[in-house]
C-alpha cells in the first residue's frame, strides 16, 4: 500500500556501504583534486617536479580508491558490468561516475607518463591535462552525488552533500600536495607550499560553515535526518565527528595555519602535523556520513 502522508517510519541504520566505500570517497576526491592543483601549477610553469609528484599521487589515491569500490561489490570480478551489461542505463549516476573515474584514470596515467618518461608536445599535454582536470572535478563531486541520490536516506539526500565533499576533497588535494613537497629545498617551492598552506586553510574555514549550515537544515527533518544528526553530534559517532572532523580535521589546522608565519624550519613542522590532520578528518567525514545514514521506510501503525 502507498502511504502518501505517512504518520509512522521505520528507522533502520544502513549497512550496504561501510569502510571499504568510505575508502572510495575519500581517496577519489582526494586524488582528483590532487591532479586539478597540480595540473594548474603545471599550466603555471611551475617545476615539473612538484606536478609529477601531484599527478602519481592522484593516480594511485584513485586506483586504490577504485579498487576499494570494486572490492565492496558482491561480485567484483563482474564490475565491468558497468559499462558492458545489455541493461546498462547511460543515465544512470553509476554510469556517468564509471565514466568519469575511467577518463580522469587515463588522462592522469598519460599525463604523468609524459612528465617524465615519454616525450609529448605541451600542447597534446595541455589537452589530456584539461580533460583530467574537468572530469576531476567531476569525480570529486560525484563522490557525493553516489550517495546523496538515494533518497530513503533522508541524511544523505541534500543537495549539500556533494559540495561539502567537493570542499572537503579540495581542502585534502591541498593537505597532500603540502605533504608531497613540504621537505624539498628550494625557495620556489617553499613559497608554493605557503601558498598551499593558506588556501587550505580559506578552504577549511568554508568547510566548516557549509557544514554548519548543513547540519542546522537536517536537524528540522525528515525524521530520519534529525537522529542522524543527534548520533554524529551527541551519539555514537560524536567521537568521530565531534573529535576527528571538526577539532582534528578543522579546527586545529585553522588554528595552526593562521596561527603560525608558515616560513622557516618550526613552520614546516606545524604545517606537516595541520596537513596530516587535514587528512584523518577528510577521511573521517566520509566514514561518519556513512555510519549516520538511517533509512526511512514509511509504514503503517
Amino acid at each position: 500500500m502507498l502511504i502518501l502522508e505517512p504518520t509512522y517510519y521505520r528507522l533502520i541504520p544502513q549497512d550496504f556501504w561501510g569502510v571499504l566505500i568510505a575508502m572510495y570517497l575519500f581517496l577519489g576526491g582526494l586524488g582528483a583534486m590532487t591532479f586539478c592543483i597540480s595540473f594548474y601549477y603545471w599550466f603555471k610553469g611551475v617545476t615539473e617536479k612538484l606536478v609529477f609528484r601531484g599527478a602519481i599521487a592522484s593516480l594511485v589515491a584513485v586506483v586504490i580508491g577504485m579498487l576499494a569500490l570494486i572490492g565492496d561489490l558482491e561480485r567484483p570480478w563482474m564490475f565491468y558490468y558497468v559499462f558492458l551489461s545489455p541493461k546498462i542505463n547511460v543515465t544512470s549516476w553509476i554510469f556517468i561516475g564509471s565514466v568519469l573515474l575511467a577518463v580522469f584514470t587515463l588522462c592522469a596515467f598519460v599525463f604523468a607518463l609524459g612528465l617524465r618518461f615519454v616525450k609529448l608536445s605541451r600542447g597534446f599535454m595541455k589537452t589530456i591535462g584539461t580533460i583530467g582536470f574537468v572530469t576531476g572535478i567531476g569525480v570529486s563531486a560525484y563522490t557525493g552525488i553516489l550517495i546523496g541520490i538515494v533518497f530513503n536516506v533522508p541524511f544523505w539526500n541534500a543537495p549539500a552533500l556533494p559540495l561539502i565533499f567537493m570542499i572537503s576533497a579540495l581542502s585534502t588535494g591541498l593537505s597532500t600536495l603540502i605533504l608531497l613537497i613540504i621537505e624539498m629545498k628550494d625557495e620556489i617551492i617553499e613559497t608554493i607550499s605557503h601558498e598551499l598552506a593558506k588556501a587550505d586553510g580559506y578552504v577549511m574555514i568554508l568547510e566548516l560553515i557549509v557544514l554548519a549550515i548543513f547540519l542546522l537544515i537536517r536537524s528540522y527533518g525528515p525524521i530520519g535526518a534529525i537522529e542522524s544528526v543527534k548520533m554524529i553530534l551527541f551519539g555514537d559517532l560524536a567521537v568521530y565527528f565531534v573529535g576527528g572532523v571538526l577539532l582534528m580535521g578543522l579546527a586545529i589546522p585553522i588554528m595552526l595555519t593562521f596561527g603560525y608565519k608558515l616560513r622557516g624550519g618550526k613552520a614546516k613542522h606545524v604545517t606537516f602535523v595541520s596537513a596530516l590532520f587535514v587528512l584523518i578528518g577528510g577521511a573521517m567525514l566520509r566514514y561518519v556520513v556513512l555510519k549516520a545514514g538511517i533509512l526511512q521506510i514509511p509504514c503503517c501503525p
